[in-house]
């Protein structure tokens, strides 16, 4: 009998440690949660390469040869942009990815320009 007792004395201790412990864990767990640790603000991650023209042609950009209406000029620099968006290009790379798909007409006129302001010219 002595025995029975001894064990549930003993059973009894050890479910009191262990209600302690369950206690305290359930404290650390409240106190953790009423101190939020702050978030991290977000971090723009800059692309690990620099896109070339073989990046950009594989979204199958249109070429643009001219003698287009100002509506249908507008629709293929809107195309254009939606891939430098995606791409996260540079403002000169953007420049040089629309020169390159310039053809014909376009493309003369683009050179035409381009020289008159490197003279100084408007």
């Amino acid at each position: 009998m002595w025995r029975i007792q001894a064990m549930t004395y003993h059973r009894r201790r050890r479910n009191a440690n262990g209600a302690d412990e369950i206690v305290e864990a359930i404290h650390r767990m409240v106190d953790a949660m009423q101190n939020p640790i702050p978030a991290q603000p977000r971090v723009a991650i800059a692309p690990l390469r620099v896109p070339i023209v073989e990046d950009f042609l594989r979204h199958k950009p249109a070429k643009f040869i001219g003698g287009a209406t100002p509506d249908e000029a507008d629709v293929w620099l809107r195309k254009c942009e939606k891939i430098f968006t995606v791409m996260n290009c540079a403002d000169e790379q953007k420049l040089a990815f629309a020169v390159y798909l310039l053809n014909n007409v376009a493309e003369y006129w683009w050179q035409a320009c381009n020289n008159k302001c490197r003279l100084g010219r408007s």
